[in-house]
């Protein structure tokens, strides 16, 4: 039934078809752009080409151009879209465990505990969450898996707090109550009564939160902070180009390819993930339905 609604949104269709392209491009990124045999033992170490500073223009060698260091950006592109894929998956998805269990087990609880445990959120919601990742990748150090550590550090609070609103609204009803005076173990209550009738919203966020994730990863490499410098990373492309985006004196516009096809990747990524998530908002939302 959902899937049937989604595919008749042209919205979500939208979304759906960008985000099939960049899950094709990722399956067969070692056909589409082919490692290096010097760089066999890690694909995802972007070619370089010279070491020159200047970016050269796209050619028939080099589609999308060579950014400043000589690294190709094709190669950066279309490997980089695994890079994404894992950063968004990983941090939303452990980020949602975690928020889950911990929101849901302090709403079921209720009382001193879930007072303790939703101050101690409210201290972690407290910072900034892009100064906070800013700060711990800092201390931890540059790489992909501190990025994100850093992330799930400071991502699984939104979470927590949208499932315990859920839990305690749910957690009243009649069938709830007559599962209790039943018998039943409180863990089977909160995992097959309650979990399946308040999760919904949590995986809509989810989905919706996977692309500013992208971003957020993508910010902390143009920084300095991310992954290690000629690895396949989209926020790292755009890093390379920080020097050239406007140009020369007589060509603004000389240098465009250095960010243009990195930052249409973000963006294509990240509104699919939107499309999708405000389409299931639609269609799981009753309220909207009304």
């Amino acid at each position: 039934m959902v899937m049937k609604k989604l595919l008749r949104n042209p919205l979500s269709m939208t979304g759906l078809i960008i985000l099939l392209g960049f899950i094709l491009i990722a399956l067969f990124a070692p056909y589409i752009a082919p490692t290096q045999e010097s760089h066999k033992s890690d694909p995802y170490r972007v070619p370089r080409f010279g070491w020159g500073t200047v970016p050269a223009p796209p050619s028939k060698e080099h589609l999308m151009g060579l950014t400043q260091g000589k690294y190709d950006i094709f190669y950066g592109i279309i490997w980089g879209t695994r890079t994404a894929f894992k950063v968004g998956l990983m941090v939303t998805g452990l980020s949602c465990l975690i928020g889950v269990v911990i929101g849901s087990v302090s709403a079921y609880i209720g009382g001193k505990f879930d007072e303790i445990v939703m101050r101690f959120v409210d201290i972690f919601m407290s910072f900034p969450f892009l100064i906070a990742a800013i700060v711990i990748t800092a201390v931890l150090g540059r790489g992909l898996d501190k990025v994100i550590i850093a992330l799930v550090l400071f991502r699984w609070t939104g979470y927590a707090r949208l499932i315990r609103g859920n839990v305690l609204q749910v957690k009243q009803d009649e069938y709830i109550m007559a599962a209790r005076a039943g018998g039943v173990a409180h863990p089977k209550i909160l995992m097959r009564h309650i979990l399946p009738n308040t999760i919904f919203p949590v995986l809509i966020q989810a989905s919706m939160n996977i692309g500013s994730i992208v971003v957020t990863a993508s910010t902390l490499s143009f920084l300095g902070l991310g992954a290690p410098e000629g690895y396949a990373d989209w926020g790292q492309m755009i890093s390379f180009a920080r020097n050239w985006v406007l140009g020369t004196p007589n060509n603004p516009l000389e240098y465009w390819y250095t960010v243009v096809w990195p930052g249409v990747a973000i963006v294509l990524f990240v509104l699919s993930w939107n499309l999708i998530g405000d389409a299931f908002r639609d269609i799981m939302d009753p309220r909207i339905q009304g």
